[in-house]
């Protein structure tokens, strides 16, 4: 209480040295000329890879069923002729999609990788390992994911539709 009433100053004072941040240094040890992405890229870094994935599946396989098991009944070949066409551009697009969450998550992990600590930040600000922590766990997470989006995308290339592997 004290050190507060010593460091108050008029309006027309400058701060004291003492007050001043050292450096600029936001809490949480990250130095102010590094940008920060923010709670939605991360969140994109950390699922948009393995959204993709989930989408590209579940749309794709209810297309394939529509199109090669009508009413239950096995057809030879898909009865919508742009079912291949679509299911390679959507295949596409869920790979640029998986691509772009890999991106974001190791620009988040490089960004939050070596930071310089803050010597005024307390004992008990967590938020840079935390940070640090997510940027890591989304960039693995999505490398696996554009892994699975790959091998989701040559399946349907290399497997028809209407196939019994299916």
């Amino acid at each position: 209480m004290l050190a507060a009433a010593i460091y108050q100053e008029a309006p027309d004072e400058p701060a004291p040295a003492a007050a001043r941040p050292v450096s600029g240094n936001k809490p949480g040890g990250l130095s102010p000329d590094r940008p920060h992405g923010g709670a939605l890229m991360m969140l994109f870094g950390l699922l948009g890879a393995a959204a993709a994935w989930v989408l590209q599946t579940e749309i794709g396989e209810t297309l394939a069923a529509q199109a090669c098991f009508p009413h239950r009944t096995a057809l030879a070949a898909p009865q919508w002729p742009w079912l291949m066409s679509s299911l390679g551009v959507m295949s596409a697009v869920a790979l640029l999609i998986g691509a772009a969450g890999v991106w974001v998550a190791w620009r988040g992990w490089r960004m939050t990788r070596a930071p310089r600590p803050d010597p005024a930040a307390p004992v008990s600000d967590t938020s840079a390992g935390r940070t640090r922590f997510l940027a890591m766990a989304g960039f693995m997470l999505s490398v696996l994911f554009l892994v699975g989006l790959i091998a989701t995308g040559l399946a349907v290339l290399l497997v028809s539709p209407c196939s019994v592997w299916r």
